[in-house]
This record gives structure tokens, C-alpha cells and sequence, in this order.
């Protein structure tokens, strides 16, 4: 993916700059936003830095960003925020209240960490938001005037918010590969079964512990041969059926 993020707001001390309650929104937004661009990097994807830090004024601020944003193809833009005015939570905006997959994730992936769920909103008033040609998302983490949220925010870290952000915004992929992880493996594994049933065909360590007694007995006494180079040839159904008969003793 092609990404375009910006860390909002000017730094601190210059127009435009965020909002300060327990903590300052313009350092805040800087230490969640540039390890998001880290992440995303790590794993693979395009990104734009389309942060503004030293502006003359909060339009030019805007103006800035979104020429930044616009200056290349981007598949998505997001803009990291911290709220104020004595709420609770994270929430996102978008042009319109659209229910972006991204949007709705990242209030989900915000949400698991603790963060109160504040949901997807119309940001149709924001200029970014307005003025971005890819589609684009602001992300308000979390209140930087109430305590229990800065308190959480303290707890998890920028780079634990910053990563969060990444799982939404990619779902959790990474460009090209890499490692995966159990999770991922499992999904797949079980993907693939679902397409085509296994087929055990030795005994080794794809077959069931509790299915190799009764199948090694059945080799033993001749009842169970294998085909061609060896093959048994069982399916799960077969082995579950073979193992049945055993417990009733037809098999000796």
C-alpha cells in the first residue's frame, strides 16, 4: 500500500500548534505518528511523511499537509490526533461518516487496548479531510485533558497506539510476505483443509496420536496395507471410524 501520514498539527509553540491538557497533542501526535510510519515501512508498504511542523499560520498548516498528501497516489490517508475537551476515548472521522474498513479497525484494534469506543464520525468539516484526494482518515487517540485516558496512553506506549493503527490500517498484512504468525498460520491451515480434506498417508506426526494405535495394529495383523509407494490413503473419517471399531473390540 501506498501511505500518506501526518502527525497533526504544528509542533508546539507555533500557530496551529494542538491541544495541551495533561499532555501536549503536537508532541503526542509526532511520537504515535512517526512510528507509524516506522511500522508500516518495516512492513513493506510506501509511505508519505505528511507532517507540517513549522507553519505560519493553522491555514497554511492545512494547506501544507495536503499538498504533501497530493503530491503522489496514495491508497490511504491517515491523520493522527489527540482530543480535548474533557471526553473519554478514541474515535475516528472521515468525509462523510463513511464506514471505512480501516476507520472502523482502528476504532476496534484502539478499543482492545482499553480506549472507550467512540466510533466512526463525520469529519466532512475538517480540511483535511475535505481536500486529500486518496481516501482519509483522522484518528483522535485518545483526550489529552482526561486523566484516565492519559493514564492508559502512559501505560500502553506510542509505539504499542503506533502499531495498533498499522494492524487497521493494513489488516494485519505485511507487502510482500515475511513471517507469519500462529495466528495466521492457523487461519490458513484450516483454510486449506476446508478446501481439501487431508490425507494421511504414513505414520508420522500429520496423523492423530490418538488414531495411531489402531492404525499400527491394523498394519500389524496385515488388515491395513498400504497402496502405491506405500500409501494408506486414510482420511479423517476413515480414522475415526478405524479408532471406533477398536474401542469395540473389532479388531482383537
Amino acid at each position: 500500500m501506498r501511505i500518506g501520514v501526518n502527525c497533526g498539527h504544528t509542533v508546539s509553540g507555533y500557530p496551529g500548534c494542538g491541544a495541551v491538557g495533561l499532555i501536549d497533542e503536537s508532541k503526542e501526535t509526532r511520537e504515535v505518528g512517526k512510528r507509524l510510519i516506522e511500522v508500516l515501512k518495516k512492513a513493506g508498504h510506501t509511505v508519505a511523511d505528511c507532517t507540517d511542523d513549522y507553519s505560519n499560520s493553522e491555514g497554511n498548516n492545512l494547506e501544507a499537509i495536503c499538498r504533501m498528501a497530493n503530491a503522489q497516489p496514495l491508497d490511504l490517508f491517515v491523520s493522527i490526533h489527540f482530543n480535548s475537551g474533557g471526553g473519554k476515548g478514541s474515535e475516528v472521522f472521515t468525509y462523510g461518516g463513511q464506514r471505512h474498513a480501516e476507520a472502523v479497525a482502528a476504532c476496534e484494534k484502539l478499543h482492545a487496548l482499553g480506549f472507550t469506543d467512540r466510533g466512526v464520525k463525520d469529519g466532512s468539516g475538517l480540511y483535511v479531510l475535505r481536500r486529500t484526494n486518496a481516501k482519509a482518515m483522522l484518528v483522535e487517540v485518545c483526550f489529552v485533558d482526561t486523566a484516565s485516558d492519559v493514564d492508559l496512553y502512559h501505560k500502553l506506549g506510542a509505539q504499542r497506539v503506533a502499531e495498533a493503527i498499522a494492524e487497521a490500517v493494513t489488516g494485519g498484512h505485511s507487502k510482500g510476505g515475511g513471517e507469519m504468525t500462529q495466528t495466521q498460520y492457523e487461519k490458513l491451515k484450516k483454510e486449506i483443509n476446508e478446501l481439501k480434506p487431508m490425507i494421511y498417508d504414513y505414520m508420522d506426526d500429520n496423523m492423530p496420536s490418538w488414531a495411531k494405535p489402531t492404525i499400527q495394529k491394523l498394519m500389524d495383523k496385515g488388515i491395513l496395507v498400504g497402496g502405491e509407494e506405500g500409501r494408506l490413503g486414510l482420511t479423517m473419517d476413515m480414522l475415526r471410524i478405524f479408532a471406533a471399531n477398536d474401542r469395540a473390540g473389532l479388531y482383537g
